[in-house]
């Protein structure tokens, strides 16, 4: 029904105006258990689906199951219960900076087909103080929350671990985990921080400022999917040299040619693709598995690009993430689809004899 009736209306609206209103909705839906179970009904048309095989242990963040929305759905936290509702296990909400900040001129977010999208949002917030109080009706809910933290757009490089530590003192009683994402295309000079000197410094002040706060939680470092492999073994052993949890790969892709596959006038477009199309996909799904070769028993690894499905999301696990985080495919797939995706991966593990999902992560890559 979504696909036939639903994304068809909403393929005529503006994507980033789409995008607030079902925000919105969804954090209207939380005003009662009523609407709640509501929502819950048109994402399953029945009760949320649960099954112990899909519990997963992120660094110690116990998950009922291996979905996460991804960064950049829900920016100011105002939705979180009821994208849990749908069916992940938590939301990370974010990108969140020190000060508020409108990002980059609209139009901003376009939709080249009915599942992939190009954004040039930049890191539009309403700064942590909002984010912490919109995050504070749900300090009791048991949701697993991510905070992925950057920096404002004009705080210079030199002054970007102190810009990271703030946030992760200023929202530390709300976080689960923090990622920190120096990846986005959208913000100038933003990926210059993957370098391995800046990444570490950031790292060292959001791990010092953690421990000033009561203790360390789980950190993730969020790659470019065009990292080259130079830079992404820095990144790893920082990572691993500084005690941090793993790496989210990865973010939007900003190529020409990518963009270039829904018409020419996208080519020099700024911004950042996401979504169902299968080279983005590759690539993020080829960092997944060059990291778990490199590293997988040392650290973490969160999958993140074009999921859509469950033969989507197991590649990912396959390739090596134990945890898979989905933006985009809300929009192409629709509310549904957390559900489904768990479903079908309960079923694929009966169907192979598997009682854990731990079986089977990485095992492309085993082999």
């Amino acid at each position: 029904m979504y696909k036939k009736l639903i994304r068809p209306i909403l393929d005529r609206l503006d994507s980033e105006t789409w995008h607030d209103i079902a925000r919105e909705a969804l954090h209207f839906a939380e005003v009662s258990p009523f609407t709640l179970k509501l929502l819950e009904i048109f994402a399953y048309r029945s009760k949320r689906f649960k099954d112990d095989r899909l519990r997963v242990s992120l660094a110690g963040v116990e998950l009922e199951n291996p979905l996460l929305v991804g960064a950049g759905w829900d920016k100011a936290g105002r939705a979180v219960r009821g994208l849990w509702q749908l069916g992940f296990a938590g939301v990370e909400v974010g990108s969140v900076l020190e000060y508020p900040q409108p990002g980059n001129p609209k139009p901003r977010q376009f939709m080249l087909s009915p599942g992939v999208a190009l954004n040039w949002l930049s890191f539009n917030t309403p700064g942590m103080d909002t984010v912490a109080r919109n995050l504070d009706r749900y300090k009791e809910s048991g949701i697993t929350i991510g905070l992925s933290i950057g920096i404002n757009s004009y705080v210079d490089a030199k002054d970007s671990p102190r810009a990271h530590a703030v946030v992760a003192d200023g929202l530390y009683e709300y976080a689960d985990y923090f990622v920190v994402n120096v990846s986005s295309p959208n913000t100038p000079g933003l990926r210059e921080l993957q370098e391995k000197g800046l990444i570490t410094d950031i790292v060292q002040a959001v791990d010092q400022a953690m421990i000033d706060k009561g203790g360390k939680k789980p950190l993730f470092v969020k790659i470019a999917p065009e990292l080259n492999n130079k830079v992404l073994d820095d990144i790893i052993e920082v990572v691993i040299d500084h005690g941090a949890t793993g790496i989210i790969a990865a973010n939007t892709a900003d190529i020409p040619e990518l963009k270039a596959k829904y018409g020419d006038k996208w080519r020099n477009v700024k911004g950042g693709l996401s979504g169902d199309d299968k080279d983005f996909r590759k690539m993020t799904t080829d960092k997944v598995a060059y990291i778990y070769r490199e590293a997988g028993d040392k650290l973490e690894i969160i999958g993140v690009g074009g999921i859509k499905d469950t033969e989507t999301a197991l590649e990912k696990i396959k390739a090596g993430a134990s945890v898979l985080q989905i933006v985009t495919g809300i929009r192409g797939e629709g509310t549904a689809l957390p559900g489904r995706i768990n479903r079908g991966i309960v079923e694929y593990m009966v169907r192979e004899g598997i009682n854990s999902l731990d079986e089977i992560v990485g095992v492309d890559v085993k082999r």
